[in-house]
């Protein structure tokens, strides 16, 4: 290896390993001397084993430091048992994995219970199959023991009902969603699961948190009807909400929600509605009325209009 790059900085080692996957950090740098090692070892990991073959994962497992992964996103989805295989390499998953801070499980088998570290404060849940009684209880036995610590949970609306009983006090981000598209920002949604019989707006209040980002979808009138968010008016800075396409949305019901919404900076819509949604001329009216920054909208109408003058008045 040549000095030159052996004499880089931790700091700038570190940008140079961003570049690389986990398994090519590990096959090109690893029992090269012992600095690098330790600079690897040192090197916070940020694991995705979504996509990636037996051989790698096995060479990944082999060379990790558990203590160096902050981030680790878990799947049975396409390989089965891939999850029981990791807690094979790490059968002491909850003292081992001390800085753990976000994992996510996709279909994760029921039976291969993670036992969570305190450090895991967001959690991502995605099973498709909820129907199953042990599907349930595995979801909120371990949201139950993560609650107090839990600040992120990305779930399936079709599993809310089991966290019914669940108290969330430090939770701040909060998306419910069901094969569901999005970024980080909440620019695209597309919900394919509803939260039947389930009244979130009391769920949620119910958890007692204080939510900042939230990303809720509403999918049938009832809810719809009851729509309110006032319990978090003084701390909720991003909405998105994606409502379903029968049900009509007007302009005024938003208004009344987001009116207050006093900390309210970015806001995302999905709907379909009348004529009134797509006025821009309110919307700059509400807008000015409010906190709101920046503004991303879809909105879906069954009857058509000259789109030129629905444009004027949004310029």
């Amino acid at each position: 290896m040549n000095s030159s790059f052996e004499s880089l900085s931790t700091e700038l080692l570190f940008e140079f390993f961003d570049y690389l996957s986990p398994f090519d950090l590990f096959r090109i740098f690893i029992n090269l001397n012992n600095r690098l090692n330790a600079i690897v070892y040192s090197y916070p990991l940020r694991l995705d084993f979504r996509s990636i073959c037996r051989s790698k994962f096995d060479f990944i497992c082999r060379h990790l430091q558990p203590k160096q992964v902050i981030s680790l996103i878990l799947c049975d989805e396409c390989v089965p048992d891939r999850v029981k295989l990791f807690l094979y390499h790490f059968p002491h998953f909850k003292e081992q994995f001390l800085h753990l801070q976000s994992i996510t499980l996709i279909e994760a088998e029921t039976i291969t219970f993670i036992d969570l570290p305190i450090s895991v404060s967001s959690i991502s849940i995605k099973i498709y199959d909820t129907d199953d009684y042990y599907d349930q209880n595995y979801i909120s036995e371990i949201l139950s023991r993560q609650a107090k610590v839990l600040t992120h949970l990305k779930i399936n609306s079709k599993d809310l009902h089991d966290l019914i009983d669940i108290r969330f006090p430090a939770l701040t981000h909060l998306i419910i969603g069901g094969g569901c598209y999005y970024d980080s920002d909440y620019d695209y949604m597309d919900v394919s699961f509803p939260l039947e019989n389930t009244d979130v707006h009391s769920l949620i209040q119910q958890w007692q948190c204080f939510l900042t980002h939230l990303y809720l979808v509403i999918d049938n009138k009832i809810q719809y009807s009851i729509f309110n968010l006032d319990r978090f008016s003084h701390c909720l800075t991003h909405l998105a909400l994606h409502f379903y396409q029968a049900i009509q949305v007007s302009f005024v019901c938003l208004e009344r929600c987001l009116i207050k919404l006093f900390q309210l900076t970015k806001f995302t819509c999905q709907a379909s509605g009348s004529w009134d949604l797509i006025d821009g001329k309110q919307w700059e009216q509400l807008l000015l009325k409010t906190q709101i920054i920046r503004f991303n909208f879809k909105f879906t109408f069954n009857q058509i209009w000259e789109i030129s003058s629905i444009l004027e008045s949004f310029r």
